[in-house]
């Protein structure tokens, strides 16, 4: 072999000899359980996510008046709040009916394992945003005891978990 040194071994890529005949049965897998219950962090995280969710809009709300020539004094910022959290209000409101979660839960990867019943979805957004101004300090009482759980009426699991389930 000659060359630059950047060739390799010729058909390195071919089968020299053919795979022998394979007839075997296919082996079923079990599928691999995952704990529907989801982690205290996961909790946490959801509520953080929220937070998040709701600084984002302030943050770009005010990086929007500043382009726009307004000044974003102190005055302003209870303004660039009420926007934040009635962005997120209609968000979460609409992600619950549709996704089964907040923008924090579905960020972390919890979601409710059935739909939620509509006449409970305010109450639902309501403790979520309390979850998310105590910085998710009520998640510590984990997923049974979660507030979003006694809003809803709903079990809060893991989004993995609902994949591997049978339909």
């Amino acid at each position: 072999m000659t060359g630059t040194g950047n060739e390799g071994p010729e058909a390195w890529d071919q089968i020299r000899e053919p795979a022998p005949d394979l007839d075997m049965e296919p082996v079923e897998l079990e599928p691999r359980h995952v704990p529907l219950e989801p982690s205290r962090l996961s909790l946490i995280g959801g509520a953080w996510g929220d937070l998040v969710a709701i600084l984002g809009v302030c943050t770009t709300t005010i990086i929007t008046l500043a382009i726009l020539g307004y000044g974003a004094d102190l005055a302003s910022l209870p303004w660039v709040l009420a926007v934040g959290v009635a962005w997120w209000t209609a968000a979460a409101a609409i992600l619950l009916v549709v996704r089964q979660g907040t923008p924090g839960m579905l960020l972390s990867g919890v979601v409710f394992e059935d739909t939620v019943p509509r006449d409970r979805v305010a109450l639902v957004v309501l403790a979520a945003l309390a979850v998310c101004i105590t910085l998710g300090v009520p998640a510590l009482l984990g997923a049974h005891a979660s507030p979003l759980r006694l809003a809803a009426g709903v079990d809060v699991v893991s989004a993995a978990g609902l994949d591997d389930q049978p339909a």
